[in-house]
């Protein structure tokens, strides 16, 4: 091989080799990359699952992310101040109008004012309806640390909130809050109350708010930390509030987009119905004042001169004249009268089937029954055999419908926007809402402790003190377990035996205690001479019928004695 093949040879070795390091290297930094990227990826992952909450902590939910369905209507333009005005077809002064001056309508709101009024006051006894503070947690036993705190938070409720120096202001109690909350809601579907907090921003009192001056402001504009609502007056915004600062309370909530978070109020739900009520009204009404229909015609016979004719037609309407000059009699100088009757009457066109149908729509509504509004159909108090029920049972069923549903709504805006954020532990309940009276407890009482509750169980549920054992307080008052108790205490006592009780021991021998203990001997103690000096055989027993029968009915033991 010559120089230049051997130069060749190691130039191509050298190459190879150098290529050799570069590919290593190349190979190296590739793997390297690769493991960056998956170190990345992985990371990113671990990022996005503890964002989700999936992180491997299932107990402990994350943070959650934003929903993907609108819950308003993008392409709305009617706000253009910000806020949302509600899509009702009634204003609020329509709705204020009705809900105030309408007879039905008015009664109800009254009425279910005056029956949520009763929950308002702590009760007089556990008969009495009214409200409780108690705590959240219904299986935790009430101390008297916590009993206290309860009885704070209730005068704290009643009051409205803490009050300066004790002086309690007659305008700021639950009940007359309750006496301008309930009607707005029942009206308007829309009651609202402002929370005002103290300088350090705790909760200090509530007080209502005009719920005709809210509006709700459009959900595409706002972040979580904005105000939600704000009060316009004359069409201006004077002020703004956050959640935390007043309390939108609404009972019929709707899902529509185009709802705007309001509610739907009843008398919404009812406008072609109480439009009828008023026709009907107002067709009556001016049925009796401005009458067209005559109750008679003064026809005169003969040729009189038409001077004297209207002459004598003033005399008559200045005397005789209806109500806002109603019910005119017409004056007329003819040989033949033709009457044309041009209207019926309220009675052809089923006045009053139309208008109680309208009445117990507006009752249905609200979820009342009519006998509860002074408005009574069917058999009064007493039960057919066409299924109509006492008025006791009407009453009953309404409240169960109408007024529970109310009374717990009530509180639990109280709860939640005020009570919860002073103390989340306790809670404001109504109580007596079931209850049927001193005598209903009573006849139930009696048949529990008659079929399956003891006498102590019963005294606690009224908070009497317990009976002893001896005193039978863990007696069921029941004929057939008494009789069972009293067989299986004399089969117990039975099954003890004639033992030692009755002064035998377990062989049958009399318990006369030990011979020698006495020194008791026979033949000390008995003179057989005194017999005729004969033997014991000999004795004469003819006396023994007699013996007999004066003997110790006890039995007798038998001892053999050798004489």
């Amino acid at each position: 091989m010559g120089f230049r093949d051997q130069l060749r040879s190691a130039a191509v070795q050298a190459a190879a080799a150098t290529l050799g390091a570069a590919g290593s290297r190349a190979q190296a930094f590739a793997q390297w990359t690769d493991n960056q990227q998956f170190d990345d990826w992985m990371s990113k992952a671990a990022d996005s699952a503890k964002k989700a909450g999936n992180d491997g902590n299932h107990g402990m939910p994350g943070e959650p992310i934003d929903r993907k369905a609108l819950h308003f209507d993008p392409f709305d333009l009617v706000s253009a101040m910000g806020y949302r005005d509600r899509p009702s077809p009634m204003t609020y002064a329509a709705m204020e109008r009705v809900g105030m001056t309408v007879p039905v309508i008015a009664d109800i709101i009254k009425v279910r004012t005056n029956q949520v009024l009763m929950f308002c006051e702590p009760p007089e006894d556990r008969h009495s309806p009214g409200f409780e503070i108690r705590l959240r947690d219904r299986n935790a036993k009430m101390g008297k640390k916590e009993e206290k705190r309860a009885s704070e938070l209730a005068g704290l409720m009643q009051t409205c909130g803490y009050v300066e120096d004790g002086r309690i202001d007659t305008s700021q109690t639950l009940t007359s809050f309750a006496k301008k909350f309930i009607p707005d809601s029942l009206t308007f579907d829309q009651a609202t109350f402002e929370v005002v907090p103290d300088r350090k921003g705790r909760p200090s009192y509530f007080d209502t708010v005009d719920p005709t001056t809210i509006r709700l402001l459009d959900p595409a504009y706002r972040d979580a930390d904005d105000p939600f609502a704000v009060q316009v007056i004359n069409g201006s915004i004077v002020e703004a509030f956050t959640p935390e600062e007043l309390a939108f309370c609404i009972r019929n909530p709707r899902s529509g987009i185009r709802s705007y978070g309001y509610g739907l109020s009843e008398i919404e739900t009812a406008v072609r119905e109480i439009t009828g009520f008023l026709w009907g009204m107002d067709y009556n009404r001016r049925f009796f004042t401005q009458g067209s229909a005559t109750r008679g015609v003064l026809n005169f016979k003969g040729t009189i001169p038409d001077k004297q004719l209207r002459a004598f037609r003033r005399q008559w309407y200045a005397m005789v004249s209806g109500v806002a000059n109603a019910w005119r009699t017409p004056i007329t100088n003819a040989d033949e009268l033709q009457w044309i009757n041009m209207q019926m009457s309220n009675r052809d066109m089923e006045y009053n089937a139309w208008i109680d149908f309208l009445i117990k729509i507006f009752c249905a509504r609200f979820n009342i029954a009519p006998e509860e509004v002074q408005f009574s159909y069917g058999n009064t108090g007493q039960s057919s055999a066409m299924g109509n029920a006492p008025v006791e049972e009407k009453i009953k069923a309404s409240k169960d419908l109408g007024l529970r549903p109310l009374v717990r709504w009530f509180f639990m805006c109280l709860n939640v926007h005020f009570l919860w954020r002073v103390d989340p532990d306790y809670e404001i309940r109504a109580v007596g809402l079931d209850d049927q009276g001193e005598e209903a407890e009573t006849e139930l009482l009696t048949k529990q402790v008659s079929a399956f509750r003891t006498l102590n169980e019963v005294r606690e549920d009224r908070g009497d003190p317990p009976l002893s054992e001896e005193e039978g307080g863990n007696l069921i008052l029941n004929a057939q377990y008494i009789q069972w108790l009293n067989a299986k205490q004399q089969a117990e006592m039975m099954g003890g035996g004639m033992g030692e009780e009755d002064g035998f021991d377990d062989e049958g021998g009399g318990d006369f205690g030990d011979e020698a203990e006495g020194d008791f001997d026979l033949e000390d103690e008995i003179d057989f001479n005194d017999f005729g000096g004969s033997s014991p055989e000999s004795v004469d027993t003819g006396g023994e019928d007699a013996i007999k029968s004066e003997r110790d009915p006890r039995p007798l033991a038998r001892y053999t004695t050798d004489i």
